[in-house]
């Protein structure tokens, strides 16, 4: 499968030229095109079918610009199998008429993902106003699939919408015209649209629509039958543009049409099937008549089944908050299960029953406010009426921050359990998110939280549950794994590589020079999740004074330097440290023997004197070893970490500038604590002691108790008997022993 670098293949990334005969030379099928960080000038890309598995990935985001504006004009239009499109902002800024994209009813197994429009997505509203023509609407994203095939939209952001909400549009963000195929929108931001939002009420494929976010916007979903609303909020609480061709404004939250008659040619069918919002939240108070109901039925499907819902309601629309209404359709089943409804409309009700179902099923909740309740004593007879619902939950599913890079760094972790004949279970715990995903055609779970059910970010640091046998799921996680456990026979991967958990004490061997005292060197992915870095003493390769400064110290990741004193140059010939990584926290790690092994990490503020460190009472009466070294860079001027009086319960620390200096400003102090011990860890042989002998100024060979293929050293003095500025160095460092001296400033 041919891998191409766009910009190494000629392509301008400064937005002045555009790309098309780069990318028309390289697209073909069973291909991936990755694109920098910058600015590409598109004017069409057009993938025919017969092109299979064709990815064009931004890993690290960049920016697509419109090389053409106008009514209708297509930008990118798929018509082949297996296209993604990933990590790009979609620059709509400075196009008057944006251009569309379109995945065509012959495309499938595509996907979208993510990607964030920046700018209005305008269209031309000097014309096409007021003429009641539905024809005049226009789409930004054209989505279907063909039959047997599926469609991806996710981690997608239209949240900067068609124009201000004192404007006018014709522009929609998503048509799902008609298709076969089966479609899924996973946690995409919609907001300040004035055409339908996304107007799905034809396909007969499947339509999946999860975690979604729907903020003063037209119509938000209008949809037919064969469809699914879960963990979604819809808000209406302020202005939203208006339709232009009909000069209407109007905000519905799922809005049921099966008005269309069924053409399987066409992939076409409104009504047969079962429309189910479940888990979802309407927050629409705002007193104008553009604000409508949270979930109608002006043509009602088959089946609705609502569950699990809430919505507050107040509005000088006449729409009720939840209707059904007398039609040329007729609704052989509904469901109204777990529903709470706050209505303060004056005249309109909480549930309006206007069409009754052939059958009911569950119907349970709680109505509430001060408007009419409902019409139906049915309805009335199985909730509570005139009661205190619960206020939606308006907490936005958006995992990630909208900016220049369409997501922040994650990893993509998969559960397989495909071919297997039993379920298995899953433990999954995030540094900051874990969030279930639907990237190659996994499935995407609904309950992942701890008690099975849907979650939102900031709830959503832990997923865990039951894959069934035969299904595969994936979760972006990010902010690092801190744990990812699941039973057989299911497998883990991370990346497309085995799951391996990491090490509790994550090391690493750095090299590198110091070409200027301002120079900063970057190490990534030291380790999956937060943790405190410690990295010396320093090979002796130069003669000159030196030590290692950190700063950045994040997420894994890590800036160093080798840092000089003040009165020397700043630079500095190649050197060799190791650094070890710990999570911040307390560990009691088996060895390989079995035997219990006990280290600790944490964070502190120190200065120039001295503050006691508690360690409790972890270490019993056992003295650890403690390693000690700041982890920010607020004071310029060079420093050590220095520690004394280490016992089973305490130490003291402090930094120290060169002896002409003296004062320090307070920095962050990592200190990992570690429990005096000789064996092997996850099969690696390790030791940790303190030496018999005093170190000095002279070089002093310390013998390792067990011999070693590529041994990794991290020391720090553990006394402050002199108090001259001082730091270790290394030589020799061999698999039986190194050497080691005190070297002052």
């Amino acid at each position: 499968m041919p891998t191409y670098n766009i910009v190494d293949e000629g392509a301008d990334n400064t937005g002045e030229t555009a790309i098309d005969p780069v990318l028309e030379r390289l697209v073909g099928s069973d291909t991936t095109i990755l694109f920098p960080p910058g600015t590409y000038r598109l004017t069409e890309l057009v993938v025919e079918s017969g092109t299979t598995d064709l990815e064009l990935i931004a890993p690290d985001g960049a920016r697509l610009v419109p090389g053409r504006s106008g009514d209708n004009v297509r930008w990118i239009d798929v018509y082949s199998q297996g296209f993604v499109l990933d990590g790009f902002e979609l620059d709509m800024r400075d196009v008057p008429v944006p251009p569309f994209v379109r995945m065509n009813d012959t495309a499938g197994d595509w996907e979208l993902r993510p990607l964030v429009t920046r700018g209005k997505v305008r269209e031309a509203t000097d014309t096409n106003v007021g003429t009641n023509d539905s024809g005049d609407a226009r789409t930004y994203f054209r989505l279907s699939a063909a039959a047997g095939t599926r469609g991806l939209l996710q981690d997608c952001y239209f949240h900067e919408g068609a124009c201000e909400p004192t404007e006018a549009s014709n522009r929609r963000a998503i048509l799902v015209e008609s298709g076969n195929g089966d479609l899924v929108f996973n946690r995409c931001w919609f907001e300040l649209w004035a055409e339908n939002t996304v107007y799905a009420k034809k396909p007969e494929g499947a339509l999946r629509i999860f975690n979604c976010y729907f903020r003063n916007t037209q119509n938000g979903m209008r949809l037919g039958g064969n469809t699914a609303v879960r963990n979604c909020v819809s808000i209406k609480d302020g202005s939203h543009p208006i339709q232009a061709w009909s000069g209407g404004s109007l905000q519905r939250g799922v809005n049921v049409e099966a008005t269309d008659p069924a053409n399987s040619s066409r992939g076409i069918d409104s009504y047969n099937g079962t429309l189910t919002v479940a888990d979802s939240d309407f927050y629409h108070r705002y007193p104008s008549s553009s604000c409508g109901g949270a979930i109608t039925a002006p043509v009602p499907c088959e089946r609705i089944n609502v569950q699990d819902v809430r919505v507050s309601y107040d509005s000088t629309k006449n729409l009720d908050a939840i209707y059904t209404y007398e039609s040329s359709t007729n609704l052989s089943y509904l469901q109204l299960e777990d529903v709470s409804v706050r209505n303060d409309h004056d005249s309109e009700y909480a549930v309006w029953i206007g069409q009754e179902p052939d059958r009911w099923g569950t119907v349970s909740g709680t109505l509430g406010g001060s408007g009419p309740q409902t019409n139906s004593s049915f309805v009335s007879s199985r909730m509570t009426t005139d009661g205190d619902p619960p206020a939606p939950d308006t907490t936005p599913p958006n995992p990630m921050p909208v900016g220049d890079v369409p997501m922040e760094p994650s990893q993509l972790l998969r559960i397989d359990n495909a071919g297997n004949d039993s379920a298995a279970t899953y433990d999954i715990e995030a540094g900051n998110y874990v969030l279930p995903a639907g990237n190659d055609g996994a499935t995407i779970t609904m309950k992942w939280g701890p008690n099975g059910e849907p979650l939102r970010p900031p709830n959503s640091q832990r997923a865990t549950g039951t894959i069934p046998a035969g299904d595969v799921y994936a979760f972006y996680v990010t902010g690092g794994i801190v744990s990812a456990d699941v039973t057989e026979p299911a497998t883990l991967t991370v990346d497309g590589e085995p799951y391996a958990p990491p090490a509790a004490l994550l090391t690493n061997a750095i090299t590198a020079d110091q070409p200027n005292a301002e120079f900063w060197n970057q190490v990534e992915s030291v380790a999956p999740q937060d943790r405190v870095v410690v990295a010396k003493p320093l090979s002796n390769r130069g003669g000159q004074p030196t030590h290692v400064r950190l700063r950045n110290v994040a997420d894994g990741d890590f800036e160093y330097q080798l840092e000089e004193w003040a009165y020397l140059d700043g630079r500095h010939v190649t050197e060799t440290f190791h650094s070890l990584a710990v999570e911040p926290t307390e560990q009691v790690l088996q060895l390989d023997s079995g035997a219990p092994y006990r280290v600790t990490a944490s964070r502190t503020d120190a200065n120039h004197t001295f503050e006691s460190v508690s360690l409790g009472d972890f270490f019993g009466t056992r003295t650890p070893v403690v390693l000690a070294q700041s982890q920010t860079y607020r004071g310029a001027d060079p420093i050590v970490t220095r520690v004394r009086n280490v016992s089973s319960d305490s130490f003291d620390v402090r930094l120290q500038e060169e002896e002409a200096k003296g004062w320090h400003a307070s920095e962050t102090v990592g200190y990992v604590a570690l429990e005096q011990a000789t064996g092997a860890l996850d099969g690696r042989p390790f030791e940790v002691r303190r030496t018999d002998a005093t170190i000095g100024h002279e070089w002093t060979r310390i013998p390792f108790e067990q011999q070693y293929d590529l041994p990794r050293f991290v020391a720090g003095m553990q006394t402050f008997n002199g108090t001259d500025t001082a730091e270790l160095r290394y030589r020799n460092l061999t698999g039986d022993g190194v050497d080691v001296r005190v070297e002052e400033e």
